[in-house]
């Protein structure tokens, strides 16, 4: 196991690894993370990325349930539904306690965070200062372009580090060999609980045929994931 991730409040402070891009590469995909004490929602607009606080502006609900998805940026309790700019551009009808005038729908607009795809990987900042994610090392695994070839993801008390070892930055842990880079990483599912994922990525040049030696690391530390989630 590597450095635990980040405590509680450093969730909203700092830059922390999302997912590598391939899960957000298509339009209207999104991820959305509990984070201890807010929700967040990042989201692929026709290629533009955008994230915002997974709160509506109507009635300040939850949006969305944590994990990955792909439709519209709509609130599942009213039908609200925003565009990238985090604008409401859909309001159902009948919705009388709203006015539609341009202005009043940019007062309405979702509380945008800090997103930046770097390297093959997205990033999230709740409290964006302008800065960019500190990923020089996440430049040699050479993910942009890579595919996923295995995954697996299980649910772990909170605290628990990235389920490989490697270099780490924040709550994302890489081991690189040859052809294959495995990743391992957390996000929280709340206050108590983490999200861990750990994957097997492909490189541009990578052969179909996983090599025996490669997947025997895949499968270790995915075994010793599963063990620690049961």
């Amino acid at each position: 196991m590597s450095a635990s991730p980040p405590s509680p409040s450093a969730w909203r402070t700092r830059w922390f690894f999302v997912c590598p891009v391939d899960l957000l590469a298509e339009d209207d995909c999104h991820v959305t993370v509990d984070l201890p004490e807010l929700s967040i929602t990042l989201q692929n607009f026709r290629g533009t990325l955008s994230g915002f606080r997974n709160i509506c502006s109507h009635q300040q609900l939850p949006m969305r349930a944590a994990g990955l998805g792909r439709g519209p940026l709509r609130c599942q309790q009213h039908g609200w539904t925003y565009n990238a700019d985090g604008i409401p551009v859909g309001i159902p009808d009948g919705d009388e306690t709203i006015e539609t005038d341009v202005a009043t729908r940019r007062l309405l607009a979702l509380r945008p965070i800090g997103v930046a795809a770097i390297e093959g990987g997205i990033f999230a900042r709740v409290e964006d200062d302008g800065s960019l994610p500190d990923a020089k090392w996440f430049a040699d695994a050479e993910l942009a372009g890579a595919t996923r070839r295995q995954a697996v993801t299980r649910r772990l008390p909170a605290g628990s580090p990235p389920p490989i070892d490697g270099p780490t930055l924040s709550n994302l842990s890489i081991e690189l060999m040859g052809d294959f880079a495995l990743l391992g990483w957390v996000v929280p599912q709340g206050p108590d609980a983490i999200s861990a994922t750990v994957a097997l990525y492909a490189l541009a040049e990578a052969p179909e045929e996983i090599p025996a030696e490669t997947r025997a690391v895949y499968d270790k530390a995915a075994l010793a994931l599963e063990q620690a989630a049961a």
